[in-house]
């Protein structure tokens, strides 16, 4: 009986091999929609814009680049500034510009005889007040031994506030590490990454179970370090948070859906018109 049962399982098996063929699926691709990247702030720098066409999922090719639109950004007392185009995509303002706080800035796009528009609000921070570098040790929790960053800022009283960090180490910026950094203050003071310590006692609170929390990059002595805070609009906070979400995607089944993360330009275009208040501050990590 073994016998039969093995030569059984043999021609089942070839059966299956002979039927094996390979299916190309029909998948539709939606038509291309213009795609528009821009960030001002509160630094003294030219305005740029990028332009491109979006890629359908399975299309790999060179990004198409737009070089014949028309674009201007405008503040709410009605100064415009239109953009020159330099080439591959990118449009630029003549002169360098910094946003002034409370004013709101809009981006107008005129690309084939349709409008796109998108509009933020230049927001109110306190500036960086302190930063510096201390040595954690082993007892400190969750946070691994080696030298950290702190810092920290006034809280802006009213709730709303909305932060992006940047940190740059020995002229390399950090984010591919970990990701971005943002907090709000939906649930406490703003600053996840920004705690009230003793700077001359940073440690002082570990043995009671409150543990500090400086920036997630461990440092070696010498290091430059740069810190820059971005004040940013809730709408940009939900846009970095979904994309970011989207970015953590790693093909198993517990990943989120596939989907755009919520951007703010009207007229049928994809992208984000962000504008930002930077503060910023630097040290050199020592003993």
């Amino acid at each position: 009986m073994k016998k039969y049962s093995y030569i059984a399982a043999f021609i089942a098996l070839i059966s299956f091999s002979a039927c094996e063929q390979i299916v190309e699926l029909d998948i539709d691709s939606a038509e291309p929609q213009l795609v528009i990247n821009s960030q001002i702030s509160n630094l003294d720098t030219t305005w740029e814009v990028q332009l491109s066409m979006s890629q359908g999922y399975f299309n790999q090719s060179d990004i198409t680049l737009i070089e014949d639109a028309l674009i201007t950004i405008s503040d709410n007392d009605g100064l415009v500034d239109t953009l020159d185009h330099l080439g591959d995509g990118l449009f630029s303002s003549v002169q360098n510009r910094s946003c002034e706080i409370g004013k709101l800035y809009t981006l107008t796009v005129n690309y084939k005889g349709e409008t796109y528009t998108a509009s933020e609000t230049c927001f109110y921070q306190d500036t960086i007040d302190f930063i510096e570098s201390y040595y954690l040790p082993e007892s400190n929790g969750f946070i691994q031994e080696g030298y950290y960053v702190f810092q920290k800022s006034g809280e802006y009283e009213p709730e709303g506030d909305y932060y992006m960090w940047q940190i740059v180490k020995n002229d390399t910026n950090l984010r591919d590490e970990i990701g971005y950094q943002l907090d709000s203050d939906e649930f406490r003071e703003t600053g996840y990454f920004n705690i009230n310590i003793d700077p001359n006692d940073p440690l002082k609170d570990i043995d009671r179970g409150v543990f500090p929390r400086p920036f997630p990059y461990r440092f070696e002595l010498g290091d430059e370090v740069e810190v820059y805070q971005l004040r940013i609009s809730k709408g940009y906070f939900d846009f970095i948070n979904a994309f970011s979400t989207q970015q953590s995607r790693s093909g198993t089944p517990f990943d989120p859906p596939p989907a755009n993360p919520p951007f703010n330009v009207e007229g049928g275009a994809l992208g984000y018109f962000s504008v930002v208040n930077v503060s910023s501050a630097n040290l050199t990590v020592t003993e």
